[in-house]
């Protein structure tokens, strides 16, 4: 019986997580995944998991958007609309970077 429970737990946690579609973690030093492909139209979920309070600012190299400030635990949506590359970087620590590659959406 507690390893039902427990299974049905991990299964609720893990739809939960699926929910918010690609996702990309950031803690110190690293985001992961560093390279992340997606379709056009899709929602990245860019959440702050540092184990430490500090705060990260996601932001494309070319301008095309740029997150509020995300304190520890605290998460952005963000639409990608248009196919392309967008390579980002964390504003407090530029050498946490990331690439997005946006293909077509699907006709």
């Amino acid at each position: 019986m507690r390893a039902a429970a427990l299974l049905t737990t991990l299964l609720l946690l893990a739809g939960a997580a699926s929910a918010h579609g690609p996702s990309v973690r950031l803690s110190y030093g690293r985001v992961a995944p560093p390279q992340l492909a997606i379709r056009a139209g899709q929602t990245v979920h860019f959440h702050n998991a540092s184990a430490t309070p500090r705060t990260f600012t996601v932001q494309a190299l070319g301008g095309a958007f740029e997150s509020p400030p995300l304190a520890r635990g605290e998460g952005w949506h963000h639409e990608f609309t248009e196919p392309g590359s967008y390579p980002y970087a964390v504003a407090e620590f530029p050498d946490m970077q990331g690439l997005l590659i946006v293909a077509p959406a699907d006709d």
